[in-house]
């Protein structure tokens, strides 16, 4: 017999006393390709969905009609800690296998709930959520970010000056920061183009704390200043437009290999099995690198290797978490 569970505040009796069940996280609600998620991915046992309306039904119907091992579509918002702690009751400790569904923008479920939810030596894979959703303003302040010891001079006023600032300062022959100096700035007249620069100093310096420090490096010890970034700067998406087109393009072939090996090298000491990773990087991309070094850093005990593929079958190289 199968299930479907609104919210769930029992388990069901096919499933109960279990510690190998095998759940999907965002799946169990929709179709892809006039394929039902429960039939593209029949190696579960508890699905996790916040119940998509408009393709629920057809997900309902085939585990009823069309599935023989017990089932269930359990229907919760993961972003309620009330929903999500009578399903850590319900659930605890029972799941040997945790993964995560690959279509569409997902979220990410905190660490303790795959340490509450995972059997011993129970693991959870692609833990980390898919988010297409980019901020190209951000995007290229990033990318300037990581760039800054070797950008051009006209790209260090982009980093640093808005761009009415900088306009100012040119029509007026001067540099920004002798524009943004000068005492005829303090005219009242200014004030929106002031407030402006100081948002956009605050916020570089927010989001680099080392912002200001660029200058006392260059392309030839840029390593030395990639060491002090934060995580959300060394991991930007250089495939997003905006940024390929801006920035990438213009910098990366000076120190692309160096960048991809500066990435590796600060994976290697925080993993196991080092020399595996170390192989297996060689054909990885700059961002499947970068995701990596996310990975590694947010979620501490992290491991790497070949494990078979739960979703599509198969041998792959990726990486899993097991409960603390």
């Amino acid at each position: 017999m199968n299930f479907i569970l609104d919210n769930p505040s029992c388990i069901v009796s096919e499933l109960e006393g279990r510690t190998d069940l095998r759940m999907v996280l965002w799946a169990g609600d929709c179709v892809h390709d006039e394929i039902t998620d429960i039939e593209r991915l029949p190696g579960f046992d508890v699905y996790l969905c916040m119940g998509f309306i408009q393709t629920l039904q057809a997900n309902v119907d085939y585990i009823y009609n069309n599935r023989s091992k017990p089932g269930a579509i359990c229907i919760i918002d993961a972003l309620d800690k009330d929903q999500m702690a009578r399903f850590v009751d319900i659930f605890k400790g029972r799941f040997s296998v945790i993964d995560s569904d690959y279509n569409g923008n997902t979220p990410s479920l905190p660490r303790e709930y795959y340490d509450a939810l995972l059997s011993e030596n129970g693991k959870g894979f692609n833990v980390k959520g898919i988010n297409g959703c980019g901020f190209p303003i951000e995007d290229v302040q990033n990318a300037l970010e990581l760039f800054a010891p070797m950008l051009s001079r006209e790209d260090n006023y982009r980093r640093m000056w808005t761009r009415e600032l900088t306009d100012i300062a040119i029509a007026n022959n001067m540099s920004p920061s002798s524009a943004w100096t000068s005492p005829d700035f303090k005219d009242a007249y200014y004030d929106r183009i002031r407030e402006g620069q100081e948002q956009l100093t605050k916020w570089n310096k927010n989001r680099n704390p080392f912002s200001s420090q660029s200058h006392n490096y260059s392309r030839d010890n840029i390593e030395e200043y990639w060491k002090l970034l934060p995580l959300n700067i060394l991991t930007i998406d250089f495939e997003r437009n905006n940024v390929y087109d801006n920035i990438y393009k213009a910098y990366s072939t000076l120190c692309l290999e160096r960048f991809r090996s500066f990435i590796i090298e600060q994976i290697i000491p925080i993993i196991k099995r080092p020399e595996e990773f170390r192989e297996y990087s060689r054909d990885m991309s700059i961002k499947k690198l970068q995701q990596c070094y996310r990975l590694s850093k947010e979620y501490p005990g992290i491991e790497f290797g070949l494990i078979e593929d739960n979703r599509r079958g198969g041998e792959i190289y990726s990486h899993w978490i097991c409960r603390r």
